[in-house]
């Protein structure tokens, strides 16, 4: 088997391709859903922006830092509104992030307690 050495810019444009195949790929699940989905995105992004779990805004970051996390885990909550509960939500939380930011986020306990605030805020419509 043949390899070719593959040059850094051309592995980075691969990886922002891919960023960019994922991000259509669930703006177009959203937009096929029957209601629209935006009051449950701006919960989850008011909910993970005060957590700031990377502390990127507290670091002067662009106030969209969290949005692709955002949009990730208000499909998780759409997929499961019929069995929503804190430890699945927070685990997925837990998943998302660490997925994102790997080394920079470490599992933590505290996405189970924001997973019960924004269910609470979705329940209650605060």
């Amino acid at each position: 088997m043949k390899f070719r050495a593959v040059s850094d810019q051309t592995k980075m444009n691969v990886m922002l391709w891919s960023i960019k195949k994922e991000i259509m790929k669930e703006n177009k699940y959203l937009e096929s859903l029957p209601y629209d989905p935006t009051p449950i995105m701006e919960v989850v992004k008011h909910h993970i922006d005060r957590w700031d779990p990377v502390k990127l805004l507290a670091m002067d970051c662009p106030d969209d830092e969290y949005d692709g996390e955002t949009r990730t885990i208000t499909i998780y909550i759409t997929k499961h509104l019929d069995d929503l509960d804190a430890l699945s939500l927070g685990m997925a939380i837990n998943k998302v992030l660490g997925d994102s930011f790997r080394d920079e986020f470490q599992t933590d306990e505290q996405s189970i307690e924001i997973a019960s605030s924004i269910i609470h805020s979705l329940r209650s419509g605060v």
